[in-house]
């Protein structure tokens, strides 16, 4: 089959491997489309340090089920999404795994420490599948970036009614503020920098956008009292995204960190002591979260928005040179497969 795999910062080889063979309690899936995702960018440009050499990346997937074990043979043929972090089913069953199974020390993560979903197929433990019917594979490639927005309201929901920042104006800024504007009734405003092209189409979509020449000019004029913002979510993919958020913080507000950018980070640890900030740092989704961000897309809650498609995995460098590229919110992979067809493995 053909996959694209990574060896080192832009070192990308799109070749011929074995067709994985999914172990027991496994499912083969035929993938139809991937998004390139923001730490799909920081591995391809080096600021994420690879994890297996090579890898296959790619979690923003989607496919059709080709094969699977008895127990999850009603799931051949259908369009699924899969989860990223796959657990043993057998770890299920013992702690840490059974409370929080998206921090089982003997995961492996889709895409990231595991080879993932940039091929013709993917393996991956049949529990962490998602059918998707009713969505269309290019609406389907964002259940797990809105899941992942998502997991940082289930561990802290907002207050409706709240002001809220959101900072930053790519993909992830843009679900945050459709998830913080339409489902918990907040009132967002969106810091993004003068000109953003990306940030013209949040406008376009009914959003709120304040617009400064550097993202440091956040301010909370319009906050009662203009003590700042009650939620902060902080969506930059930069490192100084952390002190942008906490000095738009409100006192005892809630401060959201999503950017997994690879490096470190600098804050004012005393302002966010006086603040007396709650810092949440939240990643990918688990079951409820995908099953939520599912119904948000096929309710047409949330709307996300494809700035290029690219079709053929022969082409995956063109996808990841164009998701650099300033106005791209989300480029999505396509594999030129088709699920309406069904050919069997190769």
């Amino acid at each position: 089959m053909l996959a694209v795999r990574l060896y080192g910062p832009r070192r990308l080889r799109v070749e011929r491997v074995s067709v994985p063979e999914p172990p027991g309690g496994w499912v083969l899936v035929r993938t139809v489309a991937v998004g390139v995702c923001g730490t799909d960018k920081s591995m391809y440009t080096g600021g994420y340090r690879l994890r297996k050499t090579p890898l296959i990346p790619g979690h923003e997937a989607v496919g059709v089920v080709v094969s699977a074990p008895p127990e999850y043979r009603g799931l051949v043929g259908r369009l699924v999404v899969p989860e990223i972090n796959l657990v043993k089913p057998g770890d299920l069953w013992r702690e840490p795994c059974r409370s929080m199974y998206t921090h089982c020390p003997g995961r492996r993560v889709l895409g990231i420490d595991y080879d993932g979903a940039m091929a013709e197929y993917f393996a991956v433990p049949g529990h962490v599948l998602h059918p998707v019917s009713g969505l269309e594979p290019l609406k389907a490639v964002f259940v797990e970036p809105l899941a992942a927005v998502l997991r940082a309201f289930t561990l802290y929901p907002p207050r409706p009614g709240a002001y809220a920042a959101v900072i930053g104006s790519g993909n992830l800024a843009l679900l945050a503020a459709q998830v913080m504007e339409r489902v918990y009734r907040l009132r967002v405003t969106v810091f993004a920098r003068r000109g953003s092209p990306k940030a013209r189409v949040l406008e376009s979509m009914g959003l709120r956008v304040r617009w400064v020449d550097e993202l440091a000019e956040v301010v909370a004029s319009e906050t009662p009292w203009g003590m700042g913002y009650e939620v902060v979510f902080e969506a930059t993919g930069s490192s100084e995204g952390l002190k942008l958020a906490v000095e738009a913080a409100a006192p005892m507000a809630t401060v959201h960190v999503k950017s997994t950018h690879g490096g470190g980070g600098w804050l004012d640890t005393t302002r966010a002591v006086v603040k007396e900030l709650r810092i949440v740092g939240s990643r990918c989704g688990t079951w409820r979260e995908f099953e939520a961000a599912i119904e948000l897309l096929r309710g047409r809650v949330v709307e996300p928005v494809v700035t290029h498609r690219v079709r053929g995995l022969e082409n995956a460098l063109e996808a990841f040179e164009k998701a650099l590229e300033r106005g791209s919110f989300k480029v999505v992979l396509e594999t030129g497969y088709e699920p309406s067809s069904m050919p069997g493995v190769p």
